[in-house]
């Protein structure tokens, strides 16, 4: 590929004329496109557009915009995707192309979807629904149910989601196309792993996998042994689970897919590690690092060289569009001469008036070519630092293996340990009730403890400030204004401590040991929160959390926790539009709050006490915590702890 489209961008510099050369460069976007260059694919997009096709404005045209509208989605730019898909539609629209037209509506319909703009987005997938229903093309109408049917799953609508897909598999049945039933096979799989039914969405994968392999199509039928992998480990068949992988392993071998293969040695690997056979993880790991490593370098070295390809390409044809603005120039400038002569002033000026803009024209044209020229030498500069990034590799490597005989150490160590406390527990079983009565008196201490410290620090040292605010009211008594201050600051402080007291006579009152009544406070603190700042917010709790029970600690430090996110949210995020969704799975709740605000450097550790208050909470909790942010594209926060 990367020759052959190389050679035709040659080829049309040699040309040189508008039609061959946009051609040239749409294809050219349309192979950066396929080796997921994207940002690179969007420049000659644009380049095939401005030499010719945005001129003609013809299906060609339209079908530029439409692949345009892929890549930029891909480097994350929604509003040009959207616009770009929008154009398309316009130009399918006037030249009457249905097909062109239900593409492009069904790619906006996912865009929209991304966005979290649900109903534009079910508006356009029918748009493009309707038009393949009067064609009566089933392939099509096959993608056009997968595609609302995917839609309706993620939004929870599980029931027409299933009648979707089914509609789906019907339409593909009647196509005879099997690739388009196999890809209905495992959505329907996606699906009913949603709903927990495991081994159904196992069957519907294999369903697939034979359809794929039937057809000689090994690169995806590879990828969805990986998904069959998962569903048979979720099961417990570890055998089967294995033979899967392998598969998947054999099949992307036999076909040189590096990607594939990639993600097979790294979820073996995570796999051989779940089950603690750590020397088959270490040899798994090693595989993906190296395979990792060897398709980076591969995408440096086609960026480089398809960068140089244009970069020669502009050179020839601004050396050509040189020599020819050059000879414009002199002979306007001799036109120029002979209206001085004869006069006309008028010409003469309006000569003039065409050299300035064929010399300005000749800048900007060697601006741009230097440009390129920057940008081809900083690609180069990537490529020279790939040794060090080599070295870093190897580094990880060296990690990894240390991590993982750590671990096997820490499991004979465990075994050991095992076999000391059964010995202990035998010869101190006439000891039991009497431990079993420390640790109740331990456990009262404990709470006693806890309910003190926070007493102590939480609530005596607001009260201490609220003393020292009333004394400094009466200091300024005769200044009414900043005694009023003082006075407003102490009324906020004494709030405070009534919420937190509340929170602790809460917090140990056993008859809240069920979430139904913590679910309630949640909403109302949220709630309050949230509409003080006018943020626009969904609030997302799963039935099954309310007949969930946490003991006083975990209740406890579960709300706190969330007290902190959702202040933190409130008072630091300049948000205008936030979720927050709790739900259980796997006997682990879940917690996941997210905004669009405007984001902070989860790496810098000098970030305030809220993040390190949330932190020790999750520990507290034994808890994993994940906090992912962006500077300008707001913070996601997700907790998850296990229930007992």
């Amino acid at each position: 590929m990367a020759f052959y489209d190389s050679f035709a961008l040659n080829a049309a510099s040699k040309i040189n004329q508008p039609e061959y050369s946009g051609r040239a460069y749409f294809l050219h976007a349309k192979y950066l496109a396929s080796v997921q260059n994207y940002k690179e694919a969007n420049r000659f997009y644009q380049n095939a557009l401005q030499v010719y096709y945005k001129q003609q404005n013809n299906e060609t045209t339209a079908q530029i915009y439409n692949d345009m509208g892929f890549s930029y989605g891909e480097t994350g730019a929604a509003d040009k995707q959207v616009e770009s898909y929008l154009q398309a539609i316009k130009i399918y629209e006037r030249h009457n192309d249905p097909n062109g037209l239900a593409q492009s509506m069904s790619n906006l319909s996912t865009a929209y979807f991304e966005l979290e703009k649900d109903d534009r987005a079910l508006e356009y997938a029918f748009y493009a629904l309707r038009i393949r229903e009067k064609q009566g093309d089933q392939r099509n109408l096959s993608l056009s149910y997968g595609n609302i049917a995917n839609m309706y799953a993620q939004t929870g609508a599980d029931e027409l989601a299933g009648k979707y897909i089914g509609l789906g598999m019907t339409a593909a049945e009647k196509s005879g196309d099997k690739e388009r039933m196999a890809q209905m096979y495992f959505t329907k799989a996606l699906l009913l792993n949603k709903e927990n039914k495991v081994q159904e969405a196992l069957e519907m994968e294999l369903k697939a996998i034979a359809i794929l392999e039937s057809l000689k199509n090994y690169g995806l039928a590879a990828n969805r042994y990986i998904a069959a992998a998962f569903y048979s480990n979720k099961l417990g068949d570890t055998a089967n689970a294995h033979h899967y992988f392998n598969k998947s392993i054999a099949l992307a071998s036999s076909i040189e897919n590096k990607t594939v293969l990639r993600n097979g040695h790294n979820y073996l690997s995570d796999f051989y590690l779940e089950h603690r056979h750590y020397k088959e993880a270490l040899e798994q790991y090693k595989k993906f690092i190296a395979l990792r490593d060897s398709i980076s370098n591969s995408e440096t070295n086609t960026r480089i060289a398809q960068l140089q390809a244009a970069f020669d390409l502009e050179k020839k044809d601004f050396e050509i569009n040189k020599l020819q603005v050059q000879q414009k120039i002199k002979q306007l400038e001799i036109e120029k001469q002979q209206a001085l002569i004869a006069g006309n002033t008028a010409e003469a000026e309006r000569k003039q008036n065409e050299i300035d803009l064929l010399s300005k024209t000749k800048e900007l044209q060697e601006e741009n070519l230097l440009r390129q020229h920057e940008e081809l030498e900083k690609q180069k500069l990537v490529a020279d630092n790939n040794g060090q990034k080599l070295l870093l590799a190897e580094k990880e490597k060296i990690i990894r293996e240390k991590q993982i005989k750590g671990q096997s150490l820490i499991r004979n160590l465990l075994l050991g340990l095992t076999a000391l406390l059964i010995l202990l527990a035998w010869a101190g079983f006439n000891r039991y009730k009497l431990k079993k009565k420390l640790e109740q008196q331990a456990s009262i201490i404990k709470m006693r403890n806890n309910i003190s410290e926070n007493l102590h620090d939480d609530i005596g040292a607001t009260l201490s400030n609220i003393n020292i605010l009333n004394q400094l009211a009466r200091n300024n008594i005769a200044n009414a204004t900043i005694a009023d201050g003082y006075l407003e600051k102490s009324i906020e402080d004494i709030q405070q401590v009534s919420e937190s007291i509340s929170d602790i006579v809460w917090s140990i009152n056993p008859q809240y040991d069920d979430l139904a009544q913590l679910l309630v406070r949640m909403k109302r603190y949220a709630a309050d929160m949230l509409d003080g700042k006018s943020i626009q917010y969904h609030i997302r709790f799963d039935e099954q959390v309310n007949k969930t029970q946490l003991d006083m600690d975990k209740r406890r430090n579960f709300y706190l926790f969330y007290k902190e996110a959702v202040n933190n949210l409130v008072k630091h995020s300049g948000a205008t539009q936030a979720g927050i969704d709790l739900f259980i799975k796997n006997n682990e709740l879940f917690l996941h709050i997210k905004d669009n605000g405007a984001g902070f450097d989860a790496g810098n550790k000098k970030q305030g006490n809220g993040l390190g208050n949330m932190q020790k909470r999750a520990a507290s909790l034994s808890g994993k915590l994940s906090i992912k942010s962006i500077e300008g594209k707001g913070t996601d926060v997700l907790l998850q702890f296990p229930v007992t």
